[in-house]
């Protein structure tokens, strides 16, 4: 059985409004699969936007190696609404030299758009699915991805 740590790191765009707000979106957590062993049939590990890691398919997670969800800080004028926008699915892929894996799914928490609360920030987190081939080559995987917080 071999054992995938994977760490899955991010970037994040942010877009502000012309209203002479100051807005922010800092990443303040990467999104992390864990560590994992894959079977002799692919699958999936998912991390949800609530920060529970499951897997599916051929894969078998790792306690010693749990996961994590992406936490951002997103700053403004309170009660400030602003949209947020996730990758697509068969955008993102995590590589470890030549090898590779989708990430598909992201969800996020709050979904589709978002509240600045009294104290001028919400946190917003980030989950996603990745897809595991069947034995996938060990290695550390790691790529980026694009959030965007658009204040209304």
């Amino acid at each position: 059985m071999k054992t995938l740590k994977l760490l899955f790191a991010l970037a994040c765009a942010a877009a502000t409004a012309s209203t002479g707000w100051a807005q922010a979106l800092v990443a303040n957590q990467p999104l992390a699969f864990g560590s994992f062993a894959p079977g002799v049939s692919s699958g999936t590990v998912t991390v949800s936007a609530a920060g529970a890691r499951n897997s599916g398919g051929g894969v078998f997670l790792v306690p010693s190696g749990s996961g994590s969800v992406a936490s951002y800080t997103v700053s403004g004028t309170s009660s400030a609404t602003y949209a947020i926008t996730l990758p697509s699915n068969g955008v993102v892929v995590l590589t470890s030299g030549p090898n590779s894996m989708a990430v598909n799914n992201f969800a996020s928490s709050p979904v589709g758009a978002g509240l600045i609360g009294g104290g001028g920030t919400q946190t917003l987190t980030v989950g996603a699915t990745l897809s595991v081939g069947s034995n996938q080559a060990t290695g550390s995987y790691s790529g980026s991805f694009n959030v965007t917080a658009e204040y209304n």
